[in-house]
Parts: C-alpha cells; sequence; structure tokens
C-alpha cells in the first residue's frame, strides 16, 4: 500500500516576491508613461500659444509686448485658467530656472530684411520713428527688385519666432537624472586669443538650454512661421524688450 503524499512546503514569501520584481519594473515604466504624457500635453499647449502669438504679431507690425501678451493669455489653460495661479507657477519656474522660463526669438523679419526692404517715408502709429517694410502690393515690389536678393520681399514679411520653454519634469527622479547628465557633459574648451567666440548651443552647458537641463527642467522648443498682414516694424532698435522676447538669435543664457 502506497504512503500517502506529504504535504508541499509552504512558500513563505513567495507573493510578496513576485509583487516586488513586478513593481521594479511596472512602476519606472508607469512614470515614465506618466512624463510622456504630460510633456506631449505641455508641448501641444505651448505650440498653440505661439500660433497665437504670432496671430498678434501679424497684425500689428510685430510688436513684441502684444505678442507676449498673446502668449501668457493663450498659456492660460495649463494653469486651470488661473491668472494668479499662472503667475505664482511661472514665478517658481523662474527661481528654479534661474532664469525667465521661457523665451521666444523673433527671428525674422531680421537686421538684413530690414536693410534690403524697408521703404523710406513709411511711419506706422504704434512705432513712430521706426523703419517698416512695406506689405502692400508685394508681387509689384518683388518685380521691381533686382533677382539674386537674399532675402526677398516675402520672406521679408515672413514672422518668425522659436520658443524655448522650460518644462518642469513631474517626478524628482527623472529631473536629479536630467541635471547629472547635464552636469556631467564636458564643456567645450575656449580658444585663447581668438577673435570670436562661437554662440552656445542648446547642447552647450553655457546655454539657455544647457542652464535649465543641469537644474532639472527639460527645454521644449518650438518654431513657427506666419505671414505678416501689417507693416513689419525694427523693434529691435528699441529697449528694452519685454521680459522673454529676444530680437533675433540668442541662445545663450542672458541676452541683453
Amino acid at each position: 500500500m502506497r504512503a500517502p503524499p506529504r504535504p508541499g512546503r509552504p512558500q513563505h514569501g513567495t507573493a510578496l516576491l513576485e509583487f516586488t520584481l513586478a513593481a521594479t519594473v511596472l512602476l519606472p515604466a508607469a512614470l515614465l508613461a506618466a512624463e510622456a504624457a504630460a510633456w506631449q500635453t505641455v508641448r501641444q499647449a505651448v505650440q498653440l500659444a505661439l500660433m497665437e502669438a504670432a496671430r498678434a504679431g501679424a497684425v500689428s507690425h510685430a510688436e513684441p509686448a502684444r505678442m507676449k501678451a498673446a502668449f501668457v493669455q493663450a498659456l492660460r489653460p495649463l494653469h486651470g485658467g488661473d491668472a494668479a495661479r499662472q503667475a505664482r507657477a511661472l514665478r517658481e519656474a523662474a527661481l528654479l530656472a534661474g532664469a525667465h522660463p521661457w523665451r521666444i526669438e523673433v527671428l525674422r523679419p531680421d537686421a538684413q530684411a530690414f536693410r534690403l526692404h524697408a521703404r523710406p517715408g513709411l511711419r506706422i502709429a504704434p512705432a513712430p520713428g521706426l523703419p517698416a517694410i512695406d506689405n502692400d502690393y508685394q508681387d509689384l515690389q518683388h518685380a521691381r527688385r533686382p533677382p539674386g536678393q537674399a532675402i526677398d520681399i516675402f520672406q521679408a514679411n515672413t514672422l518668425s519666432l522659436r520658443l524655448t520653454y522650460l518644462h518642469k519634469p513631474l517626478s524628482a527622479p527623472l529631473r536629479a537624472l536630467l541635471g547629472a547628465l547635464a552636469r556631467g557633459a564636458q564643456t567645450p574648451p575656449v580658444r585663447q586669443g581668438a577673435l570670436f567666440t562661437r554662440a552656445p548651443t542648446d547642447d552647450d552647458p553655457r546655454s539657455y538650454a544647457g542652464q535649465a537641463l543641469a537644474r532639472g527642467l527639460l527645454p521644449i522648443v518650438v518654431e513657427l512661421e506666419m505671414e505678416m498682414h501689417s507693416h513689419p516694424a525694427d523693434w529691435s532698435r528699441l529697449r528694452p524688450w519685454p521680459e522673454g522676447m529676444v530680437p533675433g538669435i540668442c541662445r545663450k543664457r542672458d541676452c541683453g
């Protein structure tokens, strides 16, 4: 007669071990998914806000103050539509970044466009005394111009903007990782006695974006072009510009 089977050993702690192993894999994946969703939401919001800024600039002679006001207004949904909450969040972001939490570079019309296409005697009320490019009858203007110009009248009447928005990741570990990676980057050697200094790029630790990465912030960069519907004025001749708005290309941390 066969002996009855012995009862198996109790598997103490097996379920806990399985849960720990699964959590080790699933929790980081869930955090990354949440970060990706938040990043995409912010990117779409700032892209729409930049479009509103461009629309405001297109009808206001590319006035930087009007563009900034439209951009800030369009960003309000990111903060529940509350202006006070938005202002508080921007102040906190500026303290964390050590700089303004976003930057809009007005890439075009640039100095060359005004040099080639500013119409003598054209005066506009919002910008008295500033050179302006004629937005009317562009086909006729183009036909009268000699061929081979670096910038044609259509390009001179195009508003080109580049936004760099500093996004704060949700999780502290990701912010710490971004900071560690940025601080570990090698600073490009400086040539002694050079006649000029190369402008910093976004991967340069000295740049606006590089400094943000070192502080655990993720720069979101968006570029946009829009046809002007008013005479562009050369606002770069006026100082100071509204905070966050920059005439021309500037990837440095501080733009004079």
